[in-house]
Formats: structure tokens, sequence, C-alpha cells
């Protein structure tokens, strides 16, 4: 009983309350109203921004990871795979991955449709990278399949390169394909540079082109960006995403060579994505009760208000008169 003397704070007698039925659906819709409020604040505490920064390439790396998987239409043994960088070191890439005969298909990819549809969650990109992450293997057969799907990661140099899928015997010496068989319609379903991450699409995944000719060549312009996500928890995914520009070009016999150039570019600076939370904790407590405390007081004024002009143009009740007899 001592703490009701240090209560500072005058309370009205219920005696003098007087309830009315608008003042209680005033009451449910201001409860409503403010319920969705304090819901919209609290998903824009939970929503997440992506900061993006850019910083100069810390890492000196001499060899970088490179990932296909594409679908030639032509035979596997009338196809060559080389690569040549700017330090005019030569690979002979046919061993270094897997070809496989197959049937060819253009067939989209719904993975990556909706991959691409989804917007960008660095927490979810990074939770998946820790899973293993591998092309999927393909089961060779003694079919007679006229695709050839060339599948595998190998090792290069970290410096501007030449990767080129093209028609045996024609642009390097050795065994001659018949020009019967030379088709250069293709479908990527991965190329990327560094290690295989899940949840990550590239521009020319999931694409295809149609050749109109024996002798057709399409070039690819690629600019390696290295790339470093970073969640709201500090936890860190490198790898790399790349922009690109195409070129195809038809020419006649022993005017070129055709098959598929990838040619591509490092840039200098690194990409930076951080996570970020759109406000703090904090942040979020003042907001709550600067809306709770100030949405009551605007909805009791504009109650008073209200029945104040109510009350001056309502008609005044007419008094009966009693009469003595």
């Amino acid at each position: 009983m001592q703490f009701k003397e240090f209560d500072a704070f005058p309370k009205v007698e219920s005696g003098f309350v007087k309830r009315t039925g608008s003042g209680g659906i005033l009451t449910l819709m201001v409860s409503a109203i403010l319920c969705l409020l304090v819901i919209g604040e609290i998903r824009d505490y939970m929503s997440l921004r992506n900061d993006y920064s850019f910083l100069v390439d810390p890492l000196i790396n001499h060899e970088l990871q490179i990932n296909l998987d594409i679908t030639v239409a032509m035979p596997c043994d009338a196809l060559s795979l080389d690569l040549r960088d700017i330090a005019e070191v030569q690979l002979r890439l046919s061993d270094q991955v897997e070809k496989i005969p197959t049937h060819f298909s253009l067939s989209s990819s719904e993975h990556s449709d909706h991959i691409r549809k989804q917007p960008l969650n660095v927490q979810k990109l990074i939770r998946a990278a820790r899973k293993t992450a591998a092309l999927e293997k393909a089961s060779k057969s003694n079919e007679d399949h006229k695709a050839c799907r060339i599948h595998g990661s190998f090792k290069a140099n970290k410096l501007s390169g030449n990767l080129h899928i093209t028609a045996l015997g024609h642009g390097y010496y050795g065994a001659h394909a018949d020009h019967s068989v030379m088709n250069m319609t293709h479908k990527i379903d991965e190329l990327s540079f560094g290690d295989l991450y899940p949840n990550i699409v590239n521009p020319l995944d999931d694409s295809f082109e149609l050749s109109k000719s024996s002798f057709e060549a399409f070039q690819y312009f690629l600019v390696v960006v290295p790339t470093i996500y970073v969640d709201r928890s500090g936890k860190s995914l490198l790898t790399n995403q790349y922009s690109v520009s195409e070129h195809r070009r038809t020419f006649g016999e022993h005017e070129g060579v055709p098959g598929l150039f990838f040619k591509y570019d490092f840039e200098p600076m690194t990409l930076r994505i951080t996570e970020e939370s759109s406000m703090s904790f904090g942040h979020l407590l003042v907001r709550l009760a600067g809306l709770i405390g100030g949405y009551f007081v605007t909805a009791g004024m504009i109650h008073k208000v209200l029945s104040a002009i109510y009350y001056t143009v309502k008609p005044e009740q007419p008094t009966l008169r009693r009469h003595n007899v």
C-alpha cells in the first residue's frame, strides 16, 4: 500500500468514465491499424539489403579453376578443346575433361530459371556453398550419338585467355574432321570461373545457339569480376562472376576456323556484396515506441475533435413540460 504514495500519475475514477459505442469502434479500428503498422515495422527489421562496394583485388592467384558443361551437336571424336592465355601458354584440354556422347536437346533448366527470378540472398548463397558442389556425372554408352557433352573442371593461369572448341584439324594440325559432321549448334549448361558453387547462375548458363552453316564461329567476350559475398554474420564466400557479349560469323571454306571461342579477361577490381539489416534492434524498439504512443495520442485527439463537432451540430432534443392538473 505504501507504493500508492509514490504514484505521481493521476487516475480517473471509473464512475467518471462514460463508455460509448463509438469509442469502442474507434478502439477496435485503432488496434487493427496499429497491429498492421507494427507488423510492417517488424518486417522492415527482418528484411535485408545488399551493400555493393569495390576494392582492389587483394588476392594474387596464379591458377584459377574453370568449370564447363557444354553440349555441341557434333561427335566427340570430331571435336578439339584447347586454351591459350596471354603468356602464350597453350593447354590441350581434350584429355582433362570428359567428352560424353549424347543426344542434343534444347530443354531449358528450371533450376537456373528459378534462381534468376529470385532476389539475391547472400545468406542462402553462402549456406548452399558449404555443401559439396560438383558437376553431375553423366553415364557413357556405346550408342551412336550425334552430339558431345564436354563436361568437367580444369586449372588454368589467372590470365587473359582464349578457350576454344573447334572441329578437329581446323586451326590445329592433325586429323581433319569431315565437313558433313561439322555443326556448331551448342548448349551451355555451365560456364564459370573459380570453385563451383550451387545457386550461382552466370549469364551463359542455360543458353543455346543454332548454327546455320558448317563454317560458323561463335565468339563470346567475357569480363570476369572477382566477387566476395559477406552475410550479416560475417561469413564470406569468394567466387567470380562475369559479363558477356557475343558475336557470330559465317564464312566460306578456308576463310576461318569454325568453333566456339570464349575470350575472357579479368578485372583488377573486386566486387564486395555485403548483406546488412535495414535497422538495428534498438532502432526498432524506438520506432515501435514512437509509433504506439504517437498513434494513440493522434487517435484520441481525432476522437475529441469529432465528438466536439458532433455535439455542436447535433439538434437539441425537445424537453417535456409537466402541467399540474
